[in-house]
């Protein structure tokens, strides 16, 4: 799913590289990145598992592609091939705008492509998304090995779609930037048809997609409901309305609760937001870490350590960094706007997770 960075002109949109093991996508994407402008470019990260890998970058291609006036910078994801990952396929691949299938053209792994290829459609089906209507390109790669099928035998068993497919040798980096020329193109296509002709400011934050902006936006129209405050805590200050306006709106914005975005699921938000209301920043804080920690637990991907999983899930992962260090600090040294940051990653990631 593309999100938007207003204050940089910019909509992401995730490409994911999906195939069998040891077809090409790591090979791929290594290749690729070097192409690239290492201005225009972000650093190659790899997240190890056992015996796999899933590695991801972004960049701004070199043809300045542009959605509905923003500039779009690709990110570009492989999954782990092996099927014992699934859970971890699955997670890299919500919220893709786009799919590179790289097929190995050996007769021998025929089997291997074929049960990708439909453990890919019935993945794509599980997040609600029909694979004909979803931009896809397919690659054949390692076309200079001996005893590889003829495309004319790989389009029959595995593109019966008739998407682009292009013939690739990713080890010398041949055919790679034809095929992702044209799944971009068609990701610009599709993009361009979903985003609205006239997008409402507020409805975009930088960082945070468009989604959690409306989400946001819905939550501060709604009534505040006249729950009782938690046991033993004060209820927050009411605005006197003999106060002046300024004064009013600022009681007005207290009774604005981002718990209210997530019914029967809320509270360890409001626990948050009360505390940053108290002015107890560092247990602000400390609480927000232990939630992000509780929706990065519940993603059921064991292989992958809890700093990939925030990554994977589609957080920043150097915002997951400072957000333990910030939980870390005394009490007395987190500050109101640590407090505040950490408020906004909890957010983030309940967002994100409900995508999955």
């Amino acid at each position: 799913m593309s999100t938007v960075n207003a204050l940089a002109r910019e909509i992401s949109a995730k490409i994911v590289y999906y195939g069998p093991g040891l077809s090409g996508k790591t090979t791929s994407l290594q290749q690729i990145h070097a192409s690239v402008r290492p201005e225009s470019r972000g650093q190659l990260v790899s997240l190890s598992t056992e015996g796999d890998r899933t590695l991801f970058f972004d960049f701004l291609p070199l043809k300045s592609e542009q959605v509905r006036g923003l500039t779009l910078r690709l990110q570009l994801y492989t999954v782990p091939g092996q099927v014992f990952y699934d859970a971890t396929r699955k997670l890299v691949l919500n919220g893709a705008d786009g799919v590179v299938f790289v097929a190995d053209s050996q007769a021998s792994v025929l089997d291997s492509n074929l049960e990708s290829f439909a453990n890919l459609e019935s993945n794509l089906a599980e997040m609600g998304i029909d694979l004909p209507a979803f931009p896809h390109v397919l690659q054949y790669n390692k076309r200079d090995l001996p005893g590889v099928l003829p495309v004319a035998e790989l389009r029959r068993q595995l593109n019966l779609l008739g998407a682009p497919d292009f013939e690739t040798v990713a080890s010398r980096g041949e055919g790679l930037l034809a095929a992702l020329k044209e799944i971009t193109r068609r990701v610009v296509k599709d993009l361009d048809a979903r985003q609205p002709h006239r997008a409402a400011p507020r409805q975009i934050l930088s960082g945070g997609g468009s989604e959690l902006a409306s989400r946001i936006s819905a939550a501060a129209e709604a009534p505040a409901p006249a729950a009782a405050a938690p046991a033993g805590r004060a209820p927050a200050p009411r605005a006197d309305p003999s106060a002046p306006e300024a004064y009013r709106d600022r009681g007005q914005l207290l009774g604005l609760s981002f718990a209210r975005m997530f019914p029967g699921r809320g509270a360890a938000l409001a626990d948050v937001e009360h505390d940053i209301r108290e002015r107890s920043y560092g247990p602000a804080a400390r609480r927000a870490a232990e939630a992000v920690a509780e929706v990065l637990a519940g993603l059921r991907v064991d292989e992958v350590a809890p700093a990939a999983r925030a990554t994977l899930l589609g957080l920043d992962g150097r915002e997951f960094l400072r957000l333990g260090r910030i939980a870390a600090k005394p009490d007395a040294a987190v500050t109101e706007p640590e407090a505040l940051f950490a408020l906004h990653l909890l957010v983030a990631a309940m967002v994100k997770l409900e995508r999955i």
